[in-house]
């Protein structure tokens, strides 16, 4: 019985493998042909092209690892890499505390709080050139918004973007204000998941605000938290606009992240190899982040 049981479930399988339905892989064909043409070509070409000594678009000689090598021992790409890992840190942990903070805020059930909402979230939405020119303004040393208030107080001007020591945690600073919004999104949607019969609870039993917050709002904050941070960690390592319009990468190189160093190789000395070289260093830090984002998923 069993080995008729076995076999009836075999043809079963087999006649399930015959009528294989194709439509759902024909409905994500243009998705996954769209990504293929602007989005894997690209990189496999941008792969093929950190092998070569470039001359504009014409591959001219195949040079091996010749460009990695530059990469590994050129200093200013170690440089860039510590002004990159340095603005990403600062500004993940920054943006993450200060967006928490205003979600705590916006899940709240006051009356103004739907306006609260609107006024933080247009930071984010606004365009990244026009955030930019606008803090570029505002930092300016000679007329800037901030040192017109200090010479009119009798104070001593400050040079914001053009001070080695101040130039990157202004940008950090900047980046910050225009980030949280975004984290404070993805914060609240996660807060609104949790149950308020549970601070009800909480109430009940006597645990204050505080406690409530240590004990419940964390712990079941963790996933959301995690996602926000893989999530804003790629987005800043990656960030290239906010350097190359504030400070250019001065003063000194002081503020140039890996992203505008590939950007300079590229476009401003023609050094296609090594800025692909740069760009694969780039994307494979990517594929690990986005993988822990992939997982984090899974794990929800």
């Amino acid at each position: 019985m069993a080995t008729a049981k076995t076999a009836v479930e075999l043809a079963t399988l087999r006649a399930r493998r015959r009528k294989f339905d194709w439509l759902p892989y024909l409905m994500v064909a243009p998705t996954v042909l769209v990504l293929s043409v602007f989005s894997l070509a690209p990189t496999l070409y941008g792969a093929l092209v950190s092998f070569y000594n470039v001359q504009f678009v014409q591959l001219l000689a195949f040079v091996g690892l010749d460009n990695y090598v530059w990469m590994l021992t050129s200093p200013d790409f170690w440089q860039s890499l510590r002004v990159s890992l340095t603005f990403t840190v600062c500004s993940v942990i920054l943006a993450v505390s200060l967006g928490f903070g205003l979600a705590l805020l916006a899940n709240q059930t006051l009356a103004l709080v739907p306006i609260f909402r609107t006024l933080v979230v247009v930071p984010w939405v606004t365009s990244y050139v026009v955030v930019y020119l606008i803090f570029k303004w505002i930092l300016n040393f000679d007329d800037g918004l901030i040192n017109v208030i200090l010479a009119s107080l009798g104070l001593h001007k400050i040079a914001w973007l053009t001070d080695p020591t101040l130039a990157m945690g202004s940008l950090i600073v900047v980046d910050t204000w225009r980030s949280a919004p975004y984290a404070m999104i993805l914060l609240l949607a996660g807060l609104q998941t949790i149950p308020d019969e549970l601070y009800e609870a909480a109430a009940t039993d006597g645990a204050s605000g505080w406690r409530s917050f240590w004990t419940m709002t964390l712990p079941l904050m963790k996933l959301p938290l995690a996602i926000v941070l893989v999530l804003l960690t790629i987005v800043n390592f990656n960030t290239l606009v906010s350097m190359l319009v504030l400070t250019g990468g001065g003063p000194g190189r002081a503020t140039e992240p890996l992203s505008l160093l590939m950007y300079l190789q590229a476009f401003n000395y023609f050094r296609m190899g090594p800025a692909e070289s740069i760009a694969m260093f780039i994307f494979a830090l990517n594929l690990v982040l986005a993988f822990g984002y992939v997982r984090l998923l899974r794990s929800d």
